[in-house]
């Protein structure tokens, strides 16, 4: 009982059952939380990017109030006309106000009762001590306006020649000292500052600010925040409170979080932190144009994302107690079942051991989705692979003896012939022929290569020489009809490749392929019709690719000869594809002989594929992958070596 599976099973189920228990409440608080949080953050992050939008709107259409100083800037009634004319070098102040005044009270009315949220408009021309003011407050239906000499127009110092207009945060409404008689109530307000200048130089000639009441803003800020626990606010580089729902709404915060948010917020996120004055998330995002640089930033208290979590942990632990009860049920169904498909592979695994490879597994457990049905189907995979292992070694055999067989068939005495083609050769440098003499070489370096039979894997190079030789055979036999053209890649041609590659393919071209011209054609081909339908140049072109990085060989014969028509092309690759070792093996060494030995030592993923020429004619590619390939019988070099000093030793 103690080795029993059954057992064993029986007693890990049922510890199994009991150690969620108490890690189950731990890791389902965890994941609540976060899950809580994560909903929590992204739905203020998604209503932050509403609010900032819909800020960004009001506060662009104060700007755009801001710009009507530039409106018709040509017409001499417009604003900056009178602006420029104030400022005119040797312009009085004085005399111009009396001139212009009530076409500036017309602007300044026009631009605050563009917003109603505008408290007060200040507009200050020229500066220094021939500076004049205006200011239009809020007071009577059409406003209260003044105008006169002002020390202090409660301009920055600091920007009185920065172009750039700004954003001032909260703060109470300034009164400016243009009649102590009729005082304007302070009332809490943003200001926006522009400097006007004259265009289009940067040279400042005027300022105008804008104060605007919170209350829109307020509004806006208050619907940004969910709860009473929520802490909302509006701030801007320096830490000031534009606006916010927070009792901290109307000064300048200098918390921890503050400043990180400050030193590291820049586009839109969140962080976590904890101290003393708060604990939890604050998500953000930043509003900024050409006049301000603001950050709007939301508090999210522990306390307040985690007060739903309490009901989603009542669930949990009902959840946990009816999973109890499944698992101790299921501990006495799975170890029973458990074992029984064991047993069945047990089986399988000595009908393999007796030497039945195509012994049956059990269709159920060999379609079932568990881990069992995957082990089932991996063991069928394995011996399966193990039997195509098998089978390739005997089929690999019997190619090369099969090739062994057609090249002794091939020899007729080599050392007759031999003899023979060198009594020839040197009859005919005798007779000063030395074309002749080529020729015979040619043929004896196709049979020294075709006979030798101790070599089945030969370097690329030995194998294109052969194709060669062959070719120059062809040459002679057609004459200009012929043209050939090679296109290897140097790196391809210490590559190892099975014997008898090239030839067949080049075979195939003058067999079925190769339609000599017509007489009188001049550079071009005549179809068997008599017509002249194609040029006889690049009549056959050979060439070898190393690709993707040198993990494969590619080897293509083209040629522009009759070509084949769909149906026939078809026809041929139906065949390739069906043919298996014995046929290859039965007739000439062709196209499914070629392919056959390429997969046998390549691999699958070798093969032949044939298609029409661009040209017209007919391609056949070779595709041999090189990073796992059989190395050849012999190295690349001392095939070559040997090929060499055959040649030496043996010329006719």
């Amino acid at each position: 009982m103690k080795k029993s599976i059954r057992t064993k099973l029986m007693a890990l189920l049922l510890a199994a059952t009991i150690v969620p228990m108490t890690l189950s409440m731990v890791i389902s608080d965890f994941y609540i939380k976060n899950q809580v949080t994560n909903k929590a953050i992204a739905e203020n992050r998604s209503l932050l990017e509403v609010g900032k939008n819909n800020i960004l709107n009001y506060m662009n259409t104060l700007n755009r109030d801001s710009l009507s100083v530039y409106n018709s800037i040509n017409s001499p009634t417009s604003l900056y006309a009178i602006i420029e004319r104030f400022t005119a070098p040797g312009a009085d102040a004085e005399t111009a106000d009396l001139t212009y005044r009530t076409t500036i009270y017309q602007h300044l009315l026009n631009m605050y009762q563009s917003n109603k949220e505008i408290h007060q408009i200040h507009l200050q021309i020229g500066r220094g001590e021939d500076s004049w003011s205006y200011l239009l407050a809020r007071g009577l239906s059409r406003g209260l306006f003044r105008s006169g000499r002002e020390t202090d127009g409660g301009w920055p110092a600091g920007r009185a020649d920065d172009p750039a207009p700004f954003m001032e945060p909260a703060h109470k409404s300034a009164s400016y000292a243009l009649d102590s008689r009729q005082s304007v109530s302070p009332r809490d307000v943003i200001t926006l500052r522009r400097p006007i200048i004259r265009t289009p130089s940067d040279q400042v000639i005027g300022y105008l600010s804008i104060d605007v009441l919170l209350t829109e803003l307020n509004d806006m800020c208050g619907r940004l925040a969910l709860s009473k626990e929520e802490r909302l606010y509006v701030l801007d580089r320096g830490g000031n409170v534009v606006c916010g729902t927070g009792p901290e709404s109307a000064r300048t915060l200098q918390d921890g979080w503050t400043r990180k948010l400050l030193t590291e917020g820049g586009g839109s996120g969140d962080f976590q932190w904890s101290d003393s004055a708060f604990s939890g998330y604050v998500v953000y995002d930043t509003l900024q144009t050409q006049f301000m640089d603001w950050i709007v930033a939301k508090q999210l208290p522990y306390a307040y994302l985690y007060q739903n979590a309490q009901g989603i942990r009542v669930i949990n632990s009902l959840i946990i107690a009816l999973s109890l009860v499944v698992a101790v049920i299921a501990t006495l169904v799975v170890s029973v079942q458990f074992t029984r498909p064991i047993k069945k592979l047990i089986a399988r695994m000595n009908l393999v051991q007796a030497g039945k490879w195509s012994a049956g597994a059990d269709a159920r457990l060999a379609n079932s989705s568990d881990e069992f049905g995957v082990l089932a189907r991996r063991f069928g995979t394995m011996v399966s692979t193990i039997e195509e292992l098998i089978n390739r070694e005997y089929k690999l055999a019997l190619a090369n003896k099969t090739n062994q067989l057609k090249a002794m068939q091939a020899q007729i005495n080599p050392h007759f012939l031999n003899n023979a083609l060198q009594s020839i050769g040197t009859l005919a440098l005798q007779s000063n022929a030395p074309r002749v003499y080529g020729l015979v070489a040619a043929m004896a370096r196709m049979m020294r290569y075709s006979m030798n039979t101790e070599e089945s894997v030969v370097p690329l190079s030995v194998e294109l020489a052969h194709a060669k030789a062959y070719l120059e055979l062809q040459k002679q036999r057609f004459g200009e009809d012929l043209d050939v053209q090679y296109d290897i890649d140097a790196d391809a041609m210490d590559i190892p490749v099975p014997k008898m590659l090239l030839q067949p393919l080049i075979e195939n071209y003058f067999k079925h392929g190769y339609e000599p011209r017509a007489a009188g054609a001049g550079g071009e081909i005549a179809s068997r019709s008599g017509q002249i339908d194609r040029p006889a140049s690049d009549a056959l072109r050979v060439r070898a690719k190393l690709e993707t990085d040198h993990a494969l060989l590619r080897v293509e014969v083209e040629d522009n000869g009759k070509g084949m028509g769909p149906d026939a092309l078809a026809g041929l690759r139906a065949r390739l594809a069906q043919a298996n070792v014995e046929e290859g093996a039965g007739g000439q060494i062709g196209l499914a002989n070629v392919g056959m030995r390429l997969r046998l030592y390549f691999g699958e993923e070798a093969g032949l594929t044939v298609d029409a020429s661009a040209r017209g004619g007919f391609k056949v590619a070779l595709h041999m992958p090189l990073r796992g390939a059989p190395l050849a019988e012999d190295s690349g070099q001392d095939i070559a070596d040997r090929t060499v000093e055959s040649n030496k030793g043996e010329q006719p």
